[in-house]
């Protein structure tokens, strides 16, 4: 228990001390390109409406990857959003608690699938988890009923700072972000609209660092909606569970409207 909480502290340190989230390369769409998902495995998974939790076979380092999975009621001929959700250090080990104290119930007013895999203590900007989330949206795009132009990254501390690197990268990807606790310095203006929560408490993110950093974001031209969560922490995410439903106005008003 100590080893892990010293790992994600040392984790946290890595991101504060970081000076920007640049982007990187995206090999997808070469010839012969292999997908890191079985896509057997994905057919597989039953669109029974309810919360699944499961594994899915892996094409890549691992033999298959665990995962949390809400599927709506979808009427006939409908499309609906797809969230993918990227848990921090404090849903590492209990993702599953992570997603059913907050993600769940916070993202359910929108009508959409919840995909919220586990990426162990590992950063979600690692090559292979950074290729299985976009050959996982890839598949759902072909076999299920989602809307292309509904796909939300949402994403709590590391999760959160590797959705402002996948706002750099995968702009034609995600139609909006939704970052809780977490700090990023932009270096230049991002096309997707972001949804910023911060709490006023976060000791490892400082709330006036964000602050400033917004304002800069702001300033070179960036769409985001900041809020602050007064008096809410960073390890405790659970606590984010109501201010989390007040992007679902922003996504349906703003974003996709």
């Amino acid at each position: 228990m100590k080893s892990s909480i010293l790992y994600y502290i040392f984790c946290c340190i890595v991101f504060i001390t970081s000076t920007s989230c640049k982007s990187g390369l995206d090999s997808r769409g070469k010839a012969n390109y292999v997908s890191s998902i079985d896509a057997t495995s994905f057919k597989a998974i039953p669109l029974t409406p309810g919360n699944r939790i499961s594994t899915i076979k892996v094409n890549d380092k691992e033999s298959e990857w665990k995962y949390d999975l809400t599927i709506p009621k979808i009427k006939e001929r409908e499309k609906v959003p797809l969230f993918i959700v990227l848990h921090g250090g404090v849903g590492s080990k209990n993702y599953t608690k992570f997603s059913n104290c907050l993600v769940t119930p916070g993202l359910q007013d929108a009508g959409g699938f919840v995909f919220s895999p586990s990426g162990a203590w590992r950063t979600w900007t690692l090559d292979y988890l950074e290729k299985r989330i976009l050959d996982f949206i890839d598949l759902a795009k072909e076999n299920w009923p989602v809307d292309p132009n509904k796909i939300v990254l949402v994403g709590y501390s590391n999760g959160a700072m590797a959705g402002w690197k996948y706002a750099n990268d995968y702009k034609d990807i995600f139609s909006a972000m939704i970052l809780m606790g977490s700090n990023c310095k932009v270096e230049e203006k991002l096309e997707i609209p972001i949804y910023v929560i911060q709490g006023t408490k976060d000791k490892f993110f400082p709330i006036k660092k964000v602050r400033k950093r917004i304002t800069e974001a702001k300033a070179l031209g960036c769409n985001i909606t900041f809020v602050e969560a007064e008096g809410n922490t960073h390890i405790k995410a659970c606590e984010y569970k109501d201010i989390l439903k007040t992007s679902i106005p922003w996504l349906q008003n703003e974003v996709w409207n």
